[in-house]
């Protein structure tokens, strides 16, 4: 198949990826004129756009540049004129076909100058872009001013605060690092505000326990911060988000895994057996609390503020502080004190430690030693999870965590005590 495109001759290649690029969009476009009878541009249009602007790329690289400027100009100029006399003639069109056509001239002339598979790529979005209208519309109509808002905050936060933030060290050993706390502020306020839509649109079952899921990939300390305060917000899913806690810790294990397995293969084989004991175990206590709550008739959800932006500052504030208390331990314990080092350090985060210890265990006599170490941190930092979901959520998400975390933190303790002992 490769050999048979590489005998095709480059221009009738180029023609038939712009042919194809312009079926694409038209056919869209085409369907989209049966729901409204003003629609000008379909399946035949797409097509020869494409050509006409592939064509004209050709010619330019032959010729001059000017081209190019020159056509494209008079052809926005055409669809600008077409949509002005339209509108004069009291019908009432976008003009999201005319962009749409336009794109497809740039996007033959893309193919023209062996931009095969980006204009491919392009033609693939703006045509789902375009698929989705309905979806978007059906989407905004449910949109409210408070979600609004937030979703201005959240831009206002990601897009112009964030990139602007100093990445560098400050203060004692270089802890303190702005843009990493501002990031901090920001996957917490994401992970806050992805659960509120999946909720809100997809059921409250299954939006917080996809949520979970993608959660833990990222943090399941923020995970287990958001639920908790949501718990109580919505005290009837009590059992729903200590499920989606339990699940998002659950992720944590293979991710740290993986994580090791990068920096030092052979420890992978140390962790299988304990970490794939900690995540079933999770697993199996989440199941218990989804099974129980499927029969049971859902209320009404109070889903609160869709960007509680004193939650996330909140919980960028005790990380700065469990950043202290990690330096502070590490210069009081000495670097003799690796267990006492991963307690402190799982307060804050299990990847650093993880990362570290994987290299530490390079050496063979080494490995078991760093994988109690990782071990411990977990279980740390499971601590400071049951401890979030005990204090800053309802009674019922408290004890069901701690009924599950506390198998966990009882079974690791005992898998290291074991290990101790051979």
């Amino acid at each position: 198949m490769i050999k048979t495109l590489e005998n095709i001759n480059p221009f009738i290649l180029g023609i038939l990826i712009s042919v194809g690029i312009g079926l694409i969009l038209g056919l869209e476009r085409e369907y989209d004129k049966l729901k409204d009878e003003h629609g000008f541009a379909g399946i035949r249009t797409f097509p020869i756009t494409a050509i006409i602007g592939f064509i004209l790329g050709n010619l330019s690289i032959t010729y001059t540049p000017w081209l190019v400027i020159i056509t494209a100009a008079a052809f926005l100029l055409f669809l600008a004129l077409s949509h002005i006399s339209m509108v004069q003639k009291h019908v009432m069109t976008g003009i999201t076909t005319n962009l749409a056509l336009f794109a497809t001239l740039i996007l033959g002339i893309m193919v023209a100058n062996h931009l095969h598979k980006e204009a491919v790529a392009s033609a693939v979005i703006i045509v789902t872009l375009l698929s989705l209208k309905t979806t978007f519309r059906s989407f905004i109509k449910n949109i409210t001013s408070e979600e609004l808002f937030a979703f201005i905050k959240f831009s206002i936060i990601a897009l112009l605060i964030l990139p602007f933030l100093p990445n560098k060290d400050y203060g004692p050993e270089g802890l303190l690092n702005p843009f990493e706390i501002g990031s901090i502020v920001v996957i917490v306020s994401f992970l806050n505000f992805i659960g509120y839509f999946l909720v809100k649109y997809v059921g409250s079952q299954r939006g917080i326990l996809l949520t979970a899921i993608l959660g833990g990939l990222i943090s399941s300390t923020a995970v287990a911060w958001i639920y908790a305060s949501r718990s109580k917000e919505s005290p009837e899913l009590s059992k729903e988000y200590a499920a989606g806690i339990i699940i998002a810790s659950a992720i944590m294990f293979p991710r740290l895994a993986i994580l090791a397995y990068i920096f030092n293969s052979a420890i992978l084989s140390y962790l299988v057996i304990p970490f794939t004991i900690l995540t079933i175990i999770c697993l199996i206590g989440a199941l218990i609390f989804i099974k129980k709550e499927a029969n049971v008739t859902k209320t009404a959800i109070n889903l609160g503020n869709p960007l509680n932006i004193w939650n996330a500052l909140g919980f960028a504030g005790i990380y700065v502080v469990i950043l202290f208390a990690v330096f502070y331990g590490n210069q009081f314990f000495g670097e003799s004190g690796l267990y006492y080092s991963a307690l402190i350090a799982g307060l804050a985060d299990t990847d650093a430690i993880t990362i570290s210890m994987a290299k530490f265990g390079s050496l063979e006599d080494k490995l078991a030693l760093a994988t109690n170490v990782i071990i411990t941190a977990t279980i740390s930092n499971m601590i400071v999870k049951l401890g979030i979901a005990y204090f800053k959520g309802s009674k019922k998400t408290g004890k069901l965590v701690m009924l599950i975390f506390g198998s966990v933190i009882i079974i690791g303790i005992s898998y290291i005590l074991i290990q101790f002992g051979k």
